[in-house]
C-alpha cells in the first residue's frame, strides 16, 4: 500500500499497489490486460431542505435518465468513519458497446456536505475489484472542513 491521498474532503488512508492516483480526482487501476476501473471522489454542499435519503432519490432519478434502464440496488445504510451518515447504491447497465457497466456509490454527509465515491468497472472484473475496493472503502474518510476527530468509544 502506498502514501495516502487527499480529493477535497475524502481521505484515503491507504492504497493498493495496483492502483494510480488520478490528481484531485481519485485512483485508476492499473496493470496489463485489466479494464481501467475508477474510483472517484466529489463533494458539494447539500441542497438546502433536502436530508440524505431525498439526495440520493433524487440521484437515483437522474440515473434512470441517463442510463435508459439500469438495475440499482440499494440505497443500503453504511458505516463510514467520521461521516453523519453514509448509505450505498449500486447501479449496472449495458454501455453503447454493449458491456455490462456496474457503479458503486458511496454517499456520505459531514456538516453541510454531501460527498459521493464512484466506482466504476465492468461486469467481467467485478470480482476482481470487490476486495480492492474494500480495502479502500476501509481506509476512506469522509471529514469536513474543520471537522474535529472522533473519540472512539471505550
Amino acid at each position: 500500500m502506498s502514501a495516502a491521498l487527499t480529493v477535497g474532503s475524502w481521505q484515503v488512508q491507504a492504497i493498493p499497489a495496483e492502483w494510480e492516483i488520478l490528481p484531485g480526482h481519485g485512483l485508476r487501476r492499473t496493470g496489463d490486460h485489466v479494464f481501467p476501473s475508477t474510483i472517484v471522489f466529489s463533494e458539494e454542499n447539500m441542497p438546502a431542505g433536502l436530508t440524505l435519503p431525498t439526495y440520493i432519490k433524487n440521484q437515483i432519478e437522474g440515473m434512470k435518465v441517463l442510463f435508459g434502464n439500469p438495475r440499482i440496488k440499494g440505497p443500503v445504510p453504511i458505516t463510514m468513519p467520521e461521516a453523519n451518515e453514509a448509505q450505498r447504491v449500486g447501479v449496472s447497465y449495458k454501455s453503447a458497446d454493449g458491456h455490462e457497466v456496474i457503479h458503486v456509490q458511496i454517499y456520505a454527509t459531514a456538516a453541510d456536505l454531501v460527498g459521493i465515491v464512484t466506482l466504476t468497472t465492468v461486469t467481467e472484473e467485478a470480482s476482481k475489484i470487490s476486495a480492492m475496493f474494500q480495502d479502500i472503502l476501509a481506509n476512506l474518510r469522509f471529514r469536513a472542513p474543520g471537522q474535529k476527530d472522533k473519540v472512539p468509544k471505550q
